[in-house]
């Protein structure tokens, strides 16, 4: 199992969105909330994205097209 750890910014008109979820939901992740801001204009999470690298990449490729900013903070994969 892999993990990366990453930095999420939401866009204003994303704040609102389920996206987490979904990304759950449509790739084979497990997303560990560390932190969080969020404010009525935008969203900072750090979280910790654990799966397999390829489906780590495809989760950060569907937030990165929904409009977040996706900045990793360790700017490697982790493997256990």
């Amino acid at each position: 199992m892999n993990f990366i750890r990453v930095q999420l910014i939401y866009p204003e008109d994303k704040v609102k969105e389920p996206l987490l979820c979904a990304m759950c939901k449509n790739f084979d992740v497990v997303v560990n909330i560390r932190t969080v801001k969020v404010s009525k204009d935008t969203g900072i999470l750090t979280v910790e994205i654990d799966g397999e690298a390829e489906e780590i990449d495809r989760a950060i490729k569907f937030l990165e097209e929904k409009g977040v900013i996706v900045q990793p903070i360790e700017g490697q994969i982790f493997t256990e």
